[in-house]
Parts: structure tokens; sequence; C-alpha cells
């Protein structure tokens, strides 16, 4: 009986201990960015990515689910914030104690939807991986969010599970050459990038405003200018002051053009480090005219 024991226990003191193995990726499927898209397709979408997100294996929790489990208090503060802010993706993310905040986004175009899925980690709130497919018609969009899904998810894995990452190699994919597009192309990789540049239309507003003032001030030049050439002043001292107000309202108009240019060239140079295809979005331009009784100033194109 000693004997018996004896070699239970040599046996028991062989065997390899058993490693937990890595929890399974929690992630938050967050209300979209999906304006004018009707919410019969927005919500058939987002119960797709649920759907595909599942399938590999994750711990998927919906908006509609998170919202429940709130106090009504809690609820708008949560779900209400703004999720282009990091802060608001990292209160999302606590909320539902989720590793990943998944973000979908649906643009409704001429040519078709837009659409993309973003995912952002919940202990800082920065993008970890984002995957557009353009020119999407509606028959389209779940295969579109199949495939966006399949891209962005072996990075987030990457980073926050490297031990669940798939090992199994997907076969390459040819990529189509956009017209106009320059440098290589890497086939079947995801755009990752560190930093949140959604902040990058801002210079373009700021441009806008700056361009709109430099249009004010050009008219009034043109109004200083007329009077100065068409009126008979009472004293030399009523003229010289008049061309005084012209020559300034003429250098705050030059400058003001100036800064405005600068501020739309900023934006232009973001959006091309940021990496997107040029079908990703039509880029910002301002428009000004002027005119003898007036002027316009405006903005051309798609803000993010």
């Amino acid at each position: 009986m000693f004997l018996s024991l004896l070699t239970t226990l040599v046996v028991l003191g062989q065997a390899p201990a058993t490693i937990p193995s890595a929890s399974p990726l929690t992630v938050l499927i967050a209300p979209p960015d999906a304006a004018g898209v009707p919410s019969h397709i927005v919500s058939f979408a987002q119960e797709h990515v649920y759907e595909q997100l599942k399938t590999e294996g994750l711990q998927v929790i919906r908006a509609s689910e998170l919202s429940q489990g709130l106090p009504p208090a809690q609820r708008k503060a949560v779900l209400g914030c703004n999720r282009l802010e990091a802060a608001c993706r990292i209160t999302l993310g606590e909320a539902a104690v989720a590793d990943v905040v998944m973000i979908a986004e649906l643009v409704q175009f001429l040519s078709g939807y837009r659409v993309g899925l973003k995912a952002y980690a919940t202990r800082d709130g920065e993008l970890l991986a984002e995957y557009y497919v353009p020119g999407v018609h509606e028959d389209q969009l779940l295969d579109a969010f199949t495939e966006a899904s399949n891209k962005v998810l072996p990075p987030v894995l990457r980073a926050l599970r490297p031990s669940q990452e798939p090992v199994a190699q997907t076969p390459a994919v040819t990529p189509t050459p956009v017209p106009g597009a320059t440098g290589p192309l890497t086939p079947g990789v995801a755009t990752v990038r560190q930093g949140t540049p959604e902040w990058a239309w801002m210079p373009a507003a700021g441009g806008a405003v700056m361009l709109g003032l430099g249009t004010f001030f050009t008219i009034q030049a043109g109004n200083n200018h007329y009077r100065l050439t068409n009126t008979k002043f009472d004293n030399a001292m009523d003229a010289r002051s008049e061309r005084d107000a012209g020559i300034r309202n003429q250098a705050l108009g030059t400058t003001a053009f100036v800064l405005g240019a600068a501020g739309v060239a900023t934006t232009g140079a973001l959006y091309l480090l940021k990496g997107k295809s040029p079908l990703d979005y039509l880029p910002v331009r301002p428009t000004a005219s002027v005119g003898p009784s007036g002027g316009s100033v405006g903005l051309v194109g798609t803000l993010p």
C-alpha cells in the first residue's frame, strides 16, 4: 500500500502544470457613424458585425445590451458622448467592461456606400486598426462588413491577445491599382495607425473662416476705393482717412486669404499622410467669389 501511494505521488509530481489560457477578447459594438442612412440598414449591418465577431470566438456586447445595464441617469452620458474623442471611447469600453470599442461606419455617396470598421483600445481610446471598402452597393453591404471585420481583427488580436492570433496564412490578394494613386500597394493588409486623426478637418474649417474674412475685407477695400474716387470730400483729412482705411482693409484681406490657404493646405497634407485611398473621401476645398455688391465663401467636399 505504501509503495502504491508513493508511485501515485511520483506520477502526479511529473504531470505538467496546466497554464491558464488568456481570456477571450471582449468587444463592444458602439453606436455607428451612419448619419443619413436608413435605420433598417444600420441595424442590419450592426447585427451582421455582431454575428461575424461571435463566430471568431470573441465576447461581443451590443450597444443596446449596454444601455439596458446602465442606470437611466448614466445612460445618456455614456451612450450620448462624442465618439470622436478618446475619453468617450474609454468611457464606453469601461462601462461595458470591454477590451475593444468597435465603431462601424456607413457613408452614402452617389457611387454607393463607403463601409468602414474602426477598432479602438479601451485602455487609452486610441485607434488599433481600421479598414474601408468604398463604392459598395446595398446588396453588397454584408460582404463588405465581413471583409472589413476580417481585416481589422488580426491587428487587434496582435496588439491585445497575441496568443489568440490565427496562425493560418490567408492567400494574398492582388490589389487593383487606383487611378492617380502613387506608391506601392500592400495586398491584404488593413490600415493600422496610432493616434486619432479625426481633427484633421479643423485647419480647413479655420481656413474657410479666414477666407470669409478675406472676402469681407476685400469688399470693404473696394468700397473705400469707390468712395475715394467718386466722392468730393470737404477737406483733405477725410480723404486721407478713407485712403488709409482702404489700405488697411486691403492688407487685412490679403493676410486672411494667405492664412486661409495655409489652413486648407494643412488639412490636405494631413489627409495625404493618413494614407487613405483617394476613393475614401472627397477632398475638402474652399470656394470664394467676390462681386460688385457682395461675396460668398464656403467649403466643398466631405468632412470626416
